[in-house]
């Protein structure tokens, strides 16, 4: 049990950090830049090996680094992290599969040459590669360098991190806290059950970075994103205990919106659900809050009566992004491949979300209405898989007499995307939505409640919800 906690959303392209820093407060998203620019920094790590040792920035610094010469910028290191295992194929080197292979022997018999010098060349090559230390070039040993080398940045990664975080919380008003003592959980997707989300192999690879790194470990070190992110909107960050037992409460967490009215025992709306849909750069992911109160006023100051469907795809912006580079000209994904992210970040607003393009040099512009059929192309394709990786979600649930749709994460800040996700998830069973949360959201005249959700919920959300005494079970 964490009394306090800091918790990170460890995103593909930004990295936000909540703080609870006593279990009845507030959480709190806590600037995680060395700049103090904002509450997120680009996940992202620079090398400049111009000196000829590399210099390493990180966040809104790196973020700067333009690739190319002795200058490497990292900024896909967690989904390598939590990459999959490589397709089967041979798990030897090439010249071993090669002299091992059969055609290798037929053609060795063909010509005179021994069985015998046949092995001692085998054995010859691989003593050879043994002394020499040559790389393992299986498909197998590349993925596993890349990992090795995603484990690495994302140890440097954290160990700035916590610097930058403990540097902001100097300035905080809690003085007698010693945050170099509060524990760290994190937000992580959700591949599988979540009763073995911790033995997923990228969880495992990042537990070792993160103690490498010098954060104390909360308990549960892991939460999954979608439930966090769930959470955080639902609740908006509030912490409550029941003063008798010093149990969670969740009717005072909860009491905001819709959610009230069926707490309080509505014979004409017994079921709830909450409907969440982050659209990330690496992931999106879909979870269903819900609760059947039988149309009775139900007890939920024990933390009893919440029921969750969750999962995370491996399906974000970073396709989309793919899609557009390869359908662009020569010249114009050259360009796009050689800017700094704090620039791609600017084209993906201004051809995504604003549609007219990205200038980089005088009468140049990438997205612009040269591009638009390609880019509406694109974006149709990926609109088209998320709205069915939707429905295939929704075929999980049941039907809700009082539902709310929340739309986070990136993604939803694109119009096009935010429209069909909201078409998409009309069709879950059960009523209309009575209220739906996402950003850049306008109120229609003779329509249903919406909240325009800002920044600091879009973006922040799954680091508050992960930071929850809602994760806290011995509360419970």
């Amino acid at each position: 049990m964490a009394e306090r906690v800091f918790c990170v959303d460890f995103g593909t392209f930004y990295t936000k950090v909540a703080l609870r820093s006593a279990p009845q407060e507030a959480g709190a998203l806590v600037p995680c830049s060395d700049e103090g620019l904002d509450f997120w920094a680009p996940t992202v790590v620079s090398a400049d090996w111009t000196r000829g040792e590399a210099r390493l920035e990180f966040g809104h610094r790196a973020a700067d680094a333009k690739p190319g010469g002795k200058v490497v910028v990292y900024s896909n290191f967690k989904r390598e992290l939590f990459a999959p295992p490589p397709a089967q194929g041979p798990d030897l080197h090439p010249i071993d599969a090669l002299l091992r292979s059969e055609e290798f022997e037929a053609l060795a018999a063909k010509h005179g040459v021994l069985p015998a010098w046949v092995a001692g060349l085998r054995s010859l090559t691989t003593s050879a590669r043994t002394l020499f230390g040559t790389p393992d070039a299986s498909p197998g040993g590349a993925a596993a360098r890349r990992q090795e080398e995603a484990k690495r940045l994302t140890y440097h990664y954290f160990k700035w991190l916590r610097e930058c975080v403990l540097k902001a919380c100097e300035r905080l008003p809690h003085t007698a806290l010693n945050y170099k003592d509060i524990p760290l959980r994190i937000t992580v997707p959700l591949f599988g059950p979540i009763e073995t989300l911790a033995q997923h192999p990228g969880c495992v690879r990042l537990r070792d970075a993160l103690a490498s790194a010098g954060w104390p470990l909360a308990d549960p070190l892991f939460v999954s994103e979608p439930e966090a992110n769930a959470v955080g909107i639902l609740t908006k960050a509030v912490n409550a205990l029941t003063v008798r037992t010093k149990k969670i409460n969740f009717r005072e967490m909860f009491n905001r919106g819709p959610l009230i009215t069926v707490l309080a025992g509505d014979a004409h709306h017994p079921t709830y659900r909450a409907l969440v849909i982050d659209v990330g750069t690496f992931t999106s992911d879909f979870a269903a809050l819900g609760i059947d109160t039988c149309g009775k006023e139900i007890d939920t100051s024990n933390g009893a009566g919440f029921g969750v469907t969750q999962q995370s795809i491996a399906f974000g912006i970073s396709d989309l992004d793919a899609t557009v580079r390869a359908a662009l000209p020569e010249e114009k994904r050259a360009a796009l491949n050689g800017m700094a992210r704090k620039d791609f970040a600017a084209f993906q607003v201004s051809t995504y979300s604003a549609e007219t393009g990205y200038r980089i040099g005088p009468g140049k512009v990438i997205g612009g209405s040269a591009d638009r059929p390609v880019v509406e192309s694109c974006l149709s394709a990926f609109c088209t898989r998320l709205t069915d990786e939707t429905a295939a979600f929704l075929q999980q649930l049941g039907p809700a007499s009082m539902q709310e749709l929340i739309l986070t994460g990136g993604g939803s800040n694109i119009p096009a995307v935010r429209e069909a996700l909201i078409k998409a998830a009309a069709a879950t069973p059960g009523a209309a939505f009575v209220k739906t949360h996402a950003p850049g959201l306008k109120k229609v005249k003779a329509g249903p409640p919406v909240d325009p959700l800002d920044d600091k919920f879009a973006r922040g959300a799954t680091a508050l919800g992960g930071a929850s005494l809602y994760f806290e079970r011995e509360y419970f």
